[in-house]
């Protein structure tokens, strides 16, 4: 592998809920215990990789104000990445560019610190184009500065939809299970496409509900071309938390994740945005990542999806009975409010997300710390 671097001070309801790929960069996690210091403060306050372009090439950014420098590996198995042949090396803050990777892997980078733990990152997206919407939700920073470990829990859109190349990418990701948030309607219409060997486990999150996600198609759909797309959407991250299949389902999906032996897990909707979306917030809540960082995480289905909008968006104009642009899109995107319409139903109901986890989804505090201890890294700061 070959590295330029350089270094600076600072680093259709169903139907349409399905959208692209981001090239964008992502924040990572440490993850293997190899390291003596495992355990250590993970000193970086920020560290992300990316993509550039269509290519393999990888951008690597840190901030690490706890060190004096910075020496990073690459490897394709985050547990077991050598450090023989560093890719890049640097101050505390820095950046690089590390060429020469071989293309159709999924490569994760050790940042090895001088002083304190190191951290393992590794682009978010999997930038597969007919489920642009998987990405791995670690990788982010907790409110006590550890961090969100990387390959084991993983977000996506629907799986039926998925060429014989991207289903090959999918498979190498060694995904054990597959939770399925969506509807009967839906699995029965679009269903998954799963791995040999992957378990598949039907979590119905919507099944109570009598309108939008879960009721009546023709309903929402009539609510849509009227304009009452974004109140439809508002409604149902209420009922996140308050029907009873959606706690039934997702407090099951945290006792799946929560196990000793638990497998690296993929959980989904249709586009992987609102049941989906619901389901990390949850996640990296429960986990410490601070409120702004899970909003901004909801809020990158936009970005992922977009491509795949537009050409929806297209090919809805063309059909026998259009619906506007401008009634579609509060639909097919996530607004700020949707999910805070989820979090003051918490507030509402149980008067603080901790009770809402332990009253509403019936998870007790062993189970918690069990998440914790399990897709955590580095020591509380």
């Amino acid at each position: 592998m070959r590295q330029h671097m350089h270094h600076r001070s600072s680093v259709a309801l169903a139907a349409l809920l399905t959208m692209p790929m981001l090239h964008g960069c992502a924040t990572v996690a440490e993850r293997p215990a190899v390291s003596a210091q495992a355990n250590a403060v993970v000193p970086f306050q920020a560290a992300k990789a990316g993509r550039v372009g269509e290519s393999a090439d990888v951008v690597i950014s840190w901030s690490a104000p706890g060190a004096t420098s910075v020496t990073i590996f690459a490897g394709t198995d985050p547990d077991s990445i050598e450090r023989v042949s560093p890719v890049a090396r640097g101050g505390s803050d820095g950046s690089a560019t590390v060429t020469g990777l071989a293309p159709g892997k999924r490569w994760f980078f050790a940042l090895v610190p001088d002083r304190g733990a190191p951290l393992v990152i590794a682009d978010r997206a999997l930038h597969l184009a007919t489920m642009p919407n998987l990405r791995d939700i670690g990788g982010y920073r907790t409110s006590d500065g550890r961090w969100v470990r990387m390959g084991m829990l993983y977000r996506s859109d629907q799986l039926d939809r998925l060429s014989d190349a991207d289903f090959a990418t999918f498979s190498n990701l060694g995904v054990g299970l597959i939770a399925d948030l969506r509807t009967a309607t839906e699995r029965t219409r679009e269903p998954d496409r799963v791995p040999a060997g992957t378990e598949h486990l039907v979590l119905d999150v919507a099944a109570g509900s009598k309108g939008g996600l879960g009721g009546d198609m023709r309903q929402a759909m009539q609510m849509i071309a009227t304009g009452k797309g974004a109140e439809m959407l508002t409604e149902a991250n209420r009922e996140f938390v308050s029907l009873d299949s959606a706690r039934s389902a997702y407090a099951t999906l945290l006792d799946r994740i929560a196990a000793p032996s638990a497998p690296p897990t993929l959980y989904h909707c249709t586009a992987g945005k609102d049941r989906t979306g619901w389901a990390t917030a949850v996640i990296l809540t429960m986990l410490g990542v601070p409120r702004e960082t899970v909003i901004a995480d909801y809020l990158a289905s936009n970005i992922y999806l977009h491509r795949k909008n537009e050409a929806a968006l297209v090919a809805i104009a063309k059909s026998p009975t259009p619906i506007s642009r401008e009634n579609l899109e509060p639909v097919m995107t996530v607004r700020a409010a949707y999910i805070e319409a989820a979090f003051a139903e918490v507030e509402r109901r149980y008067g603080s997300f901790d009770r809402y986890v332990s009253e509403g989804l019936g998870i007790d505090p062993a189970t918690v710390e069990r998440l914790r201890h399990r897709y955590l890294t580095g020591q509380s700061d």
